[in-house]
C-alpha cells in the first residue's frame, strides 16, 4: 500500500505485481470489487469497504482455469464470502504506535429464530502513520446482512448494504536520490499535499438453493462509487514552479446480475455435475485527470464519460470417471460494449482524446483433470484461457484509428495502437497434493501464464502504454504441518520469472515481476485461552525496468501476536516488523525531477514501509 492508507493495495500472486488489482479478479459474496476503466487503473480493486471481522471464508484460485471466473482472472481470483449469523457479538477497542485507533462492533439483531438471521458491523480507523507529515487518515465503515431461509429445500434469501468513506493526506513516493543526499528523511516528503477521499455504498440481494447436489443461485446488486486522488510522481518534472500534482477523479454507478444453476446426473455410467452460469454487469462512469498543483485544480487532460457493458455466459461439467479419476470442462463466453463522451475531444491538449463507440466478444476454454492413485494423493493437470480487458477510452481510440486511418490526425501520431480490445492469456499447470500423513498437507505446482500484447491505460498520466507478449513460468510450493492439535506450522513460496517475449535479452524483464515471494509461520490455539502467532512475508530482488538496470528491493518483514481469552474478555498485543527492517513497501522506476534540478532523472522511487511498531487490543464477546 502506498498512498496514506486510502488506496487499493499491491497483490502478489504467481509472478504478478497486480498493481491495485490488476490481473487478479476480487469480489465479496458475488459482488466484483475490481473497477473497469477507472480514473486511476484498470481493474482497481480497492477492499478497504469491507470490514474483516465479517469475512468467514476467501476462496483463492490461481490461474485462468475456472469458467466461472471472467474479466481480469488471469493471475487468479479471489473471493471473499461474509458470515450469515453470529455466534457471538464483539466490541473491539484497538489503539497503538502514530497515533492510531480501531473501533469495531459487531452486534446480532434480535431476530434469531432459526430460520432468520443478520447482524450489524461498523468499524472508526484513524491513524497518523509514521511519516513526518502526518497521514490524518480516517475511515468509517458499516455493514449489514439479514439472512432468512424459505422453503424446505433449503434454499435462502440474503441481504447485504455496505457503506464506507475515508480520507488521507500522503508524504508519496520519494526518489532514492533524495533520501542519500539528505534533502529530506525516509520518512519525509518532497510534496506532502498528496491524498484523497473515496467512498462506496453496495446492495446485495441473493437468492440461493442447495437441495442435496442440485441449486440455484441468482443475485442482483448495486454500487456507488466515488474516489478523488491527488498525486505528484514526476515532481517537479513538467511544472517546473508549481509542480506536478495530478488530481483523479471517478464517479460510478455498477449495476449487475448473476444466476448459477447446478444439476447432477449421469454420463454412461459416470457421476457428473452440470453447472451453467449467466452475468452481466453495466458500469457508467465519470472519469477525469486534472493538473492540480497544491490541490488546486487546473487543466483539465481527461475528462469522459464511460459506459461499459460485460455479458457473459458459461457452462462447466464435472465428471467422476471412477473414484481415481475426475474431470472437468468448462467454456465460457463474453461480452463487451465500451461507450465513450469524451469531453475534450476537438480541444487543444497534449493527450489524445476520442469518442465513440466498439465492442468485442471472447471464448474462454478450460480443462481440468485430477487423477487420485491413492485417497491420500491428487496429481492435477490444468489448462485455460483467461483474458484482461483494455480501458474503454484506449479501446475507443484505437477503433477510430482502425475505422478511419488517414483522418484519424494528431490522435494516430499520439494513440498507443491496440492489437487486442480483450488481450487473451494462456495457461497450464501439472502439479501434486498429498497428505503423506494426517497432520501434514503438502502441494506443488509448476505452471506457465502466456499474455498477449494488451494496452494498459496509465491513469497517473492519462496516456496509454503498450507492452508486448508476456510470459510467466514459476513453481508454487505449500504446506501445512500440525505440530501439536494446537501448534499450526506452514508455509508458502513462488520462484517464477516474468519475460517479454520477441525482445532482446538486455531488455525482456516485465518490470517488478516478483522472482520470489514466501509467507509462512506459526500459529498456536491452546485451549487455555491463550493464542499466538509468529508470521513472516518474504519479497526477494525484483527488476523495476526492462533492463534490469534499476532494482526493485526486496524485503523480509516479520509479524508476532499474543492474546489471552478469559470468559468474555480478550486482551492482544501485535508486533509489526519485529525485527525493525528498513523495506519499502512499494517500489517503482520513475523519471522525476527534484525543484532546481538542471535535468530529470530516472531512478528508483519508494514508499518506506513502517518500522517496528505495536498495537493492544481489548475484546469484549457476549
Amino acid at each position: 500500500q502506498h498512498a496514506g492508507g486510502g488506496k487499493a493495495e499491491q497483490i502478489f500472486i504467481r509472478g504478478f505485481d497486480a498493481d491495485h488489482g490488476t490481473d487478479i479478479a476480487v469480489s465479496i459474496d458475488g459482488v466484483p470489487v475490481n473497477m473497469v476503466s477507472h480514473g486511476h487503473g484498470q481493474g482497481y480493486a480497492d477492499l478497504h469497504f469491507v470490514i474483516p471481522e465479517t469475512v468467514e471464508r476467501i476462496d483463492v484460485n490461481k490461474g485462468p482455469y475456472r469458467a466461472e471466473d471472467g474479466n481480469l482472472a488471469t493471475g487468479g481470483a479471489i473471493g471473499f464470502a461474509t458470515r450469515e449469523r453470529l455466534s457471538e457479538n464483539l466490541v473491539r477497542v484497538q489503539g497503538g504506535a502514530f497515533r492510531s485507533l480501531d473501533a469495531t462492533a459487531l452486534v446480532g439483531l434480535p431476530i434469531d429464530d432459526g430460520a432468520t438471521s443478520g447482524y450489524l458491523a461498523g468499524q472508526f480507523i484513524r491513524t497518523d502513520g509514521p511519516f513526518e507529515a502526518s497521514q490524518d487518515f480516517h475511515r468509517v465503515n458499516v455493514f449489514g446482512k439479514l439472512t432468512r431461509e424459505i422453503g424446505g429445500d433449503g434454499g435462502k434469501v440474503s441481504l447485504t448494504a455496505s457503506s464506507f468513506t475515508s480520507a488521507w493526506d500522503a508524504s508519496g513516493q520519494v526518489p532514492r536520490r533524495a533520501v542519500d543526499s539528505g534533502l529530506i528523511g525516509r520518512f519525509g516528503a518532497i510534496d506532502a499535499g498528496e491524498g484523497g477521499a473515496t467512498s462506496r455504498e453496495d446492495v446485495n440481494a441473493r437468492y440461493a438453493s442447495s437441495g442435496g447436489a442440485q441449486g440455484l443461485d441468482v443475485q442482483a446488486y448495486a454500487v456507488r462509487y466515488r474516489f478523488k486522488l491527488f498525486s505528484n510522481f514526476t515532481l517537479f518534472l513538467d511544472d517546473p514552479i508549481r509542480g506536478d500534482m495530478i488530481e483523479q477523479r471517478d464517479l460510478r454507478t455498477m449495476r449487475g446480475l448473476n444466476a448459477r444453476y447446478r444439476r447432477p446426473h449421469r454420463v454412461g455410467d459416470a457421476y457428473a455435475t452440470a453447472s451453467i452460469g449467466v452475468s452481466a454487469r453495466a458500469d457508467g462512469a465519470d472519469v477525469a485527470l486534472s493538473h492540480s498543483p497544491d490541490r488546486v485544480r487546473g487543466d483539465a487532460r481527461v475528462d469522459s464519460h464511460v459506459e461499459e457493458r460485460n455479458v457473459s455466459l458459461w457452462a462447466e461439467e464435472d465428471v467422476s470417471l471412477s473414484t481415481r479419476l475426475r474431470v472437468i470442462a468448462g467454456l465460457r463466453a463474453d461480452y463487451f460494449t465500451f461507450d465513450v463522451d469524451d469531453r475534450l475531444e476537438g480541444i487543444e491538449t497534449t493527450l489524445p482524446h476520442a469518442s465513440g463507440a466498439a465492442q468485442a466478444t471472447i471464448l474462454s476454454p478450460k480443462l481440468s483433470i485430477v487423477l487420485s492413485p491413492t485417497p491420500a494423493v491428487d496429481v492435477f493437470l490444468n489448462g485455460g484461457s483467461g483474458f484482461h480487458s483494455n480501458d474503454a477510452r484506449a479501446v475507443v481510440q484505437a477503433d477510430r484509428i482502425r475505422r478511419n486511418p488517414p483522418g484519424c490526425g494528431a490522435l494516430c501520431a499520439d494513440a498507443v495502437p491496440v492489437r487486442r480490445t480483450l488481450p487473451r492469456a494462456l495457461g497450464a499447470e501439472i502439479g501434486v497434493r498429498a497428505r503423506p500423513v494426517a497432520a501434514l498437507n503438502v502441494s506443488a505446482a509448476l505452471w506457465r501464464l502466456d499474455l498477449e500484447e494488451e494496452l494498459v491505460y496509465i491513469g497517473d498520466a492519462g496516456t496509454t502504454e503498450a507492452s508486448g507478449e508476456s510470459r510467466r513460468v514459476g513453481i508454487d510450493l505449500e504446506a501445512r504441518l500440525a505440530l501439536r492439535p494446537w501448534l499450526i506450522a506452514d508455509g508458502d513460496l513462488t520462484l517464477s520469472r516474468g519475460t517479454l517475449v520477441g525482445e532482446p535479452s538486455d531488455a525482456d524483464e516485465v518490470p517488478l515481476a516478483p522472482r520470489v515471494t514466501a509467507t509462512g509461520g506459526l500459529t498456536a490455539r491452546h485451549p487455555s485461552g491463550a493464542s499466538g502467532s509468529l508470521r513472516l512475508v518474504h519479497i526477494g530482488d525484483r527488476p523495476a525496468n526492462e533492463d534490469g538496470s534499476v532494482t526493485a528491493f526486496g524485503y523480509t518483514v516479520v509479524t508476532a501476536g499474543a492474546s489471552y481469552r478469559f470468559k468474555s474478555v480478550e486482551l492482544s498485543a501485535t508486533v509489526d516488523n519485529l525485527l525493525n527492517v528498513e523495506w519499502n513497501e512499494a517500489q517503482f522506476d520513475t523519471e522525476s525531477r527534484l525543484r532546481g534540478e538542471a535535468a530529470p532523472v530516472s531512478e528508483l522511487h519508494f514508499t518506506p514501509g513502517a518500522p517496528r511498531n505495536a498495537r493492544v487490543a481489548l475484546t469484549y464477546r457476549f
